[in-house]
């Protein structure tokens, strides 16, 4: 609900913005598009440009229920928008408007929010899934693009280096041979891979993951461990 929220005021939200990369969680949920509407007069979309909110540097979360207007001035502004699927879907959101997103222009990235599932194959592969299940129609991403909404910082506020000379090493390998990536096409594997199929993580050159086993230790205890240490 929308006083579950915390919105921020307008002119809260234009400071933070000031020459910063911004996430702004932005209409999620029907509500949050209605308790705008009432209170100012405008979408949430319409609000942020209205604030000089918008821009290159800001990216707006989740986006699922906007206007064909939303969408422009997501586009025109440069404003990349950061789908999370299974966070949409566990909270029965709604499913965005993806390909109409990528269609405007506007820099699609996919995220975790919630952590309902950590797997960003999972998320990556939904952006298809969602548009095959709301149109009946296959194949309104391709892999590859899919493979950008994953991996080309366009959630960073500004463009990655990707897979060049003298850019950072950043890089994920996944196994071919696993039961659920054998015989899978290495451009075919966002379909079929889970995180548990990764090998291999390179975070500027330094390896934090190899052959399956993160350096600090097994993950899930010690994830259970830190979860505990919480409570």
């Amino acid at each position: 609900e929308p006083d579950e929220e915390h919105p921020a005021a307008p002119d809260h939200v234009a400071e933070a913005a000031a020459g910063r990369p911004l996430h702004v969680h932005l209409s999620e949920q029907p509500a949050e598009n209605a308790a705008s509407l009432e209170r100012h007069g405008l979408t949430p979309t319409a609000l942020l440009a209205a604030e000089g909110v918008l821009g290159p540097a800001t990216t707006a979360v989740h986006a699922t229920h906007l206007t064909a207007t939303d969408v422009a001035l997501l586009a025109s502004s440069g404003t990349g928008a950061c789908l999370c699927p299974t966070t949409e879907r566990d909270l029965a959101d709604g499913v965005g408007p993806a390909r109409v997103l990528h269609d405007a222009g506007v820099p699609l990235s996919v995220g975790s929010d919630q952590h309902a599932v950590v797997d960003p194959f999972d998320e990556a592969r939904a952006l298809e899934g969602h548009e095959r299940l709301v149109t009946g129609e296959r194949g309104r991403f391709t892999p590859g693009q899919l493979l950008a909404a994953l991996t080309r910082h366009a959630a960073l506020g500004r463009a990655g280096a990707g897979l060049v000379p003298g850019a950072p090493a950043d890089l994920v390998a996944a196994r071919l041979d696993t039961p659920r990536t054998a015989g899978c096409a290495p451009e075919q594997v966002l379909f079929a891979a889970t995180a548990a199929d990764v090998d291999t993580v390179l975070v500027g050159g330094d390896p934090v993951v190899q052959d399956g086993e993160h350096r600090l230790g097994p993950v899930g205890p010690l994830l259970a461990a830190a979860i505990e240490a919480l409570r």
